[in-house]
C-alpha cells in the first residue's frame, strides 16, 4: 500500500502543481457593458454579445462557464473571461448601439477590469410601430421618428402631447394631434391620429380622443411616431399617422424613481391682460354689472397666481425569475393663466407579466385616473360695450379669461386594463392576443356629460417562411365594441362595433456578403374593415336649456336620423419599398390608403355655448384618403465622436369626403344668433403636399474621460406643407377668413430644434429649445367677418377677428433653456445605489403672447423647478 502511495502522491502533486501554474498563468477579462450617453438605470447594457477571436479571427472556445461567444451580461450588465497570456480581437454589440472593437494583449496574471463604453447608432435604432415587428428605423419604407425617456425627464414634460411636440411635423393644438397637416381642429371630435399604448389603441370611444394625462409618462422607454396613413395595418383612427407609446418593462435590477415639482408663470406680455394681479374683475351676468375676485377662477382650493405642482414615481422589479412588476402613480395641480381653467388629477398605473417560459407570457396592465377641471373653449371679447357678453373688456384686455358659457366644469373618472399573452410554437411563430376595457365617466356641467365603455380585442400572427427565402407575414383579426349614454349626445344611448382583419408582407432581395440582410425591402399589406352603428330615430339638433336651479327654460328640438343602424365596409392596401444604397444612405417610398369612420361625437353632438351651437349630423359620411412619400435617409459620422442621421421627404396626401367641423354646415344663411352653429360636415376633397428634414445626432467635444469635454445630443427639423382644397368654390371661400385657397387651422411652415449636453461625466447637464410655427392663415370666417357677426349691433361677436389683425394670427417662437445637475451616491464597488438631480426649465423665454387655435391662447413665460430621486 505505501508502495503504491509513494508512486501516486507524487504523480497527484505534480498535477497540482500543473494545474496551479496553469491558472496561474490565466489572465483575466472583466468588466460592465454601459451606454455612454446615459445614466441610471439606463447606463448598463443588457444582453450585450462579447466576441473573443485570436489574432487570425479564430474564435476563442472555453468551458460551459466562461464560454465566449455571446456572454450575456448579469444583473449589472457585468462579465469575467478568463484567457491565457497573448493577444486578442474583442468585439462587443448590443443592439441599437455601434459595434466596439477592442485590441487587448494579456500577460499571465493580467486583469483588464473597465467599464465597455457603447456610442448609439441612430440608424439602427430598432422601432415597432411601422410594422407591428421589430425592424432597424433606417430599413422601415415609412417615416418614423422617435422620443426617448431621457428627453422626456429632461424636459420635465408632464404628459406625452409635451413631448411629441417637439418632433418635426407633429403639431398638438388643444390637446388634438395632427402630422404634417393632415387635421385642423375638430372641436374635441375625432382624430385622423391613432394614439396607442404598448399597440392598443388608447382613444376614448366615444370621440376617438385621447386624454393625454391617462398615459403614463413617468415608466416611458420610448415614443414612435409614424408618418403617413396607417390604416392598412391599424384601422381607422390611423389615417395621418400614429403615435405609440412603449412603457418600460422591469430589468434584473430593481428601478424606483420619484419627482416632484413645481411652475411658476411671469407677468404676461401686457400687463392689462394679467387678470389674477387685479383687485376685482369686471362681469356682467343677466344683464347686471357686477365684480368678482380672481380666486374665483383658480378652481376649487385654488390659490390668486397660477401655478402647477405634482409628483410622479414608477417602480419596476422582478420578482423571482418570471414575474415582472412595473407600476406608477401621479399626482396632479394646476391652476392655469386661463382664467377658470384647472386641474386636480390622480392616477395610478400598474403593468404585471408572468412567463412560464421564454416562450409563453402573459400579462395585464391597468390604469387609473380621476379628477377634476374646468376648461373653456373661447376667450372673452376684446371689444366690449353693451353686450350680451360675460366679460366686459373695453381695453382688450379679456384675453385670458372665458367667454361667457364657454368654461365647463368636469369630474372624470377612468378606468383601464388591458390583458396580453405572447406565445411562440415550436417553429418560431409568435402569436399574441391583447384586449382592452376602457371606462370612461365624463361628469360635465353645461349639459355635456358622457359615459362610454370601450372594449377591443385582437389576435396577431407574426410567422417567418424560410423556405420562401425569408418572407415574413403579420396577420391578425380585430374587434372593438363601443357603447355610450351621454348628456352630449341628446340624453340618449348609441353603440357602435367594428371588426377587421389584415396583413403584411415584407421580403428582402440582393444579400449582402457575409450578412443576414438585403439591400432591398419590399412590403405590402391590406386590411379590410368594418363599422356599424346603433342610434335613436330621432337626434336632438339644439339641447335643452336650463335656469339656475336645474329647471327646463327651453327643451330640446330634434331632427329625424334617416339611417340610425347602418353597415358600412371598406378595403385599404398599401405598398412600400426600402433600398441601401450605402451602408449609411437608404431611399425609400410608400403608399397607403386610409380611411375614417365618423365618431359618434362627430355625427350627434348637441350642444350649447353661450350662443355658440355645436350640432348634430347623422348624414355625415365616412371619408377616404391616401398619402405617398419618396424619402432618403442618409447617416453621417464625423470622425468616430459624431454619428447622427439626416432624414429629407417629400409627401403627398389627399382626402376624399374629408370630415371637418364647419360655421353653419356649410350654409351661408345668416339670418339670427340661432344660425350661429358649428357641425361636421363632409366638406369635399382636399390636397396636402409638402417636405420635411430631420436631423438626428450625437457626438462628442474635448476629452469626456477627462471631464474636460461635453456631449451633445441633437434633435431637429423643418416641415413645410401646402395644404388645399382639390376645388375651391365659392362657398369653400366664404366660409373662410382667408381668400387663399388653403384649408383651415393649419401652419405652412413648423421649424423644431433641441439640443442637449452633458459635462462631467454626465452630473451635469443644459439644454435649448425652439418650436416656431407660421401664422393660422385661414380659420372660421365667422371668428373674423363682420358678415357672421351680431347683424342688429354690427358688432364683431367673439373679438377673434379683431384680435388676429392686431396682435397674433397663430404665429408663435416658443424657446426653452433648461439645466441640471446630477449627483450619485456610490458603493464600495462603484455601483450606483441613489442619485439625485435637481432641474430648472424654462419655456416661452421670449414671453411672446400668442393663440394656440382661435379663442384659446398660450402660456406665458414659465420656470420649472424639479426634483429627480432613482434608486
Amino acid at each position: 500500500m505505501n508502495k503504491i502511495l509513494n508512486k501516486v502522491l507524487p504523480l497527484i502533486c505534480a498535477s497540482l502543481l500543473i494545474a496551479t501554474a496553469s491558472f496561474a498563468q490565466k489572465a483575466t477579462f472583466k468588466g460592465a457593458v454601459v451606454d455612454s450617453t446615459a445614466t441610471g438605470e439606463n447606463f448598463y447594457l443588457f444582453g450585450a454579445s462579447i466576441e473573443v477571436a485570436d489574432q487570425d479571427g479564430k474564435y476563442i472556445t472555453g468551458t460551459a462557464a466562461d464560454q465566449i461567444a455571446g456572454v450575456t451580461g448579469d444583473k449589472d450588465a457585468g462579465f469575467e473571461i478568463s484567457l491565457d497570456p497573448g493577444s486578442y480581437i474583442v468585439t462587443i454589440r448590443n443592439l441599437n448601439f455601434k459595434d466596439r472593437v477592442l485590441n487587448l494583449t494579456f500577460k499571465a496574471g493580467d486583469t483588464w477590469d473597465n467599464n465597455i463604453n457603447m456610442t448609439q447608432n441612430l440608424l439602427e435604432q430598432i422601432t415597432v410601430t411601422g410594422s407591428k415587428s421589430g425592424s432597424k428605423a433606417s430599413k422601415e419604407t415609412v417615416s418614423i421618428s422617435s422620443v426617448g425617456a431621457g428627453l422626456i425627464d429632461n424636459t420635465a414634460a408632464t404628459k406625452v402631447d409635451d413631448a411629441v411636440g417637439k418632433v418635426p411635423g407633429v403639431n398638438v393644438v388643444d390637446g388634438q394631434a395632427n402630422i404634417r397637416g393632415g387635421s385642423g381642429y375638430s372641436y374635441g371630435a375625432g382624430s385622423r391620429v391613432l394614439i396607442m399604448v404598448d399597440g392598443i389603441p388608447f382613444m376614448q370611444g366615444d370621440a376617438g380622443l385621447p386624454n393625454w394625462r391617462d398615459i403614463p409618462v413617468e415608466n416611458i422607454d420610448k415614443i414612435e411616431i409614424l408618418k403617413g396613413a396607417a390604416s392598412a395595418l391599424y384601422g381607422s383612427s390611423a389615417l395621418n399617422g400614429i403615435i405609440n407609446v412603449r412603457t418600460a418593462y422591469a430589468r434584473n435590477k430593481p428601478v424606483g424613481k420619484f419627482a416632484i415639482w413645481y411652475t411658476g408663470f411671469g407677468n404676461t406680455a401686457r400687463p392689462e391682460t394679467q387678470w389674477w394681479t387685479r383687485d376685482s374683475i369686471n362681469v356682467r351676468v343677466d344683464g347686471v354689472d357686477t365684480t368678482i375676485q380672481p380666486r374665483t377662477l383658480a378652481g376649487p382650493l385654488g390659490y390668486r397666481t397660477p401655478m402647477e405642482a405634482g409628483a410622479q414615481f414608477a417602480y419596476r422589479c422582478k420578482i423571482g425569475e418570471k414575474f415582472d412588476l412595473t407600476s406608477g402613480g401621479n399626482l396632479f395641480y394646476m391652476d392655469s393663466p386661463l382664467g377658470g381653467v384647472y386641474e386636480r388629477k390622480v392616477r395610478f398605473n400598474t403593468n404585471l407579466r408572468y412567463r412560464f417560459s421564454d416562450s409563453l407570457n402573459i400579462g395585464a396592465a391597468v390604469n387609473f385616473n380621476h379628477g377634476l377641471s374646468g376648461s373653456f373653449f373661447v376667450h372673452g371679447t376684446v371689444l366690449g360695450g353693451e353686450t350680451p357678453l360675460f366679460y366686459v373688456d373695453t381695453i382688450q384686455s379679456e384675453v385670458y379669461l372665458p367667454l361667457a358659457g364657454a368654461n365647463t366644469v368636469t369630474k372624470t373618472t377612468r378606468f383601464a386594463i388591458d390583458p396580453f399573452l405572447t406565445a411562440f410554437d415550436k417553429i418560431g411563430n409568435q402569436h399574441r392576443v391583447q384586449g382592452r376595457m376602457f371606462y370612461v365617466d365624463n361628469d360635465n356641467g353645461n349639459n355635456q356629460g358622457n359615459q362610454s365603455i370601450f372594449f377591443y380585442l385582437e389576435y396577431q400572427n407574426q410567422s417567418t417562411f424560410h423556405k420562401l427565402g425569408g418572407l415574413e407575414l403579420i396577420s391578425g383579426a380585430v374587434g372593438q365594441y363601443t357603447t355610450v349614454d351621454a348628456e352630449l349626445y341628446g340624453n340618449a344611448k348609441y353603440s357602435t362595433a367594428n371588426a377587421a382583419g389584415y396583413f403584411q408582407l415584407k421580403k428582402g432581395f440582393f444579400q449582402k456578403p457575409d450578412s443576414e440582410e438585403y439591400r432591398l425591402t419590399l412590403t405590402a399589406g391590406g386590411r379590410i374593415e368594418m363599422n356599424a352603428i346603433n342610434s335613436p330615430d330621432s337626434v336632438a339638433f339644439t339641447p335643452p336649456t336650463f335656469d339656475a336651479n336645474g329647471n327646463v327654460l327651453t327643451p330640446a328640438t330634434y331632427i329625424n336620423n334617416p339611417e340610425p343602424n347602418t353597415i358600412e365596409a371598406k378595403p385599404v392596401f398599401r405598398v412600400g419599398a426600402n433600398y441601401e444604397l450605402t451602408e449609411t444612405t437608404f431611399l425609400r417610398a410608400s403608399w397607403g390608403q386610409g380611411y375614417r369612420y365618423p365618431t359618434i361625437a362627430e355625427r350627434y353632438i348637441s350642444t350649447q355655448i353661450d350662443v355658440l351651437g355645436i350640432r348634430p349630423n347623422p348624414t355625415l359620411e365616412s371619408e377616404t384618403g391616401w398619402s405617398a412619400e419618396l424619402g432618403i435617409k442618409q447617416g453621417f459620422s464625423i470622425t468616430e465622436k459624431w454619428l447622427g442621421f439626416a432624414d429629407a421627404s417629400f409627401f403627398l396626401t389627399e382626402y376624399q369626403n374629408m370630415m371637418e367641423f364647419t360655421f353653419g354646415g356649410g350654409n351661408l344663411q345668416f339670418n339670427s344668433l340661432a344660425d350661429l352653429y358649428f357641425q361636421s360636415v363632409n366638406i369635399g376633397n382636399t390636397r396636402i403636399m409638402g417636405a420635411e428634414l430631420e436631423v438626428m445626432g450625437t457626438g462628442t467635444i474635448g476629452n469626456m474621460a477627462t471631464n474636460q469635454g461635453v456631449r451633445l445630443n441633437l434633435l431637429a427639423g423643418y416641415t413645410f406643407i401646402d395644404p388645399k382644397f382639390q376645388d375651391f368654390d365659392s362657398t369653400q371661400q366664404a366660409l373662410s377668413s382667408s381668400d387663399k385657397n388653403i384649408l383651415k387651422f393649419r401652419n405652412r411652415h413648423m421649424v423644431k430644434f433641441d439640443l442637449e449636453g452633458f459635462f462631467l461625466k454626465n452630473r451635469l447637464s443644459f439644454g435649448v429649445s425652439l418650436q416656431y410655427n407660421s401664422a393660422m392663415e385661414a380659420v372660421d370666417a365667422v371668428f373674423e367677418d363682420l358678415f357672421f357677426a351680431d347683424p342688429v349691433l354690427n358688432y364683431d361677436f367673439f373679438g377673434i377677428g379683431s384680435y388676429r389683425s392686431r396682435f397674433n394670427r397663430g404665429e408663435a417662437v416658443n424657446l426653452g433653456a433648461r439645466i441640471a445637475y446630477r449627483h450619485a451616491f456610490k458603493d464600495e464597488y462603484e455601483k450606483e445605489k441613489l442619485a439625485l438631480k435637481l432641474s430648472l426649465v424654462g419655456n416661452n423665454l421670449l414671453n411672446q403672447e400668442y393663440a394656440v387655435r382661435p379663442g384659446l391662447m398660450g402660456r406665458p413665460m414659465n420656470f420649472t423647478v424639479r426634483l429627480d430621486v432613482e434608486f
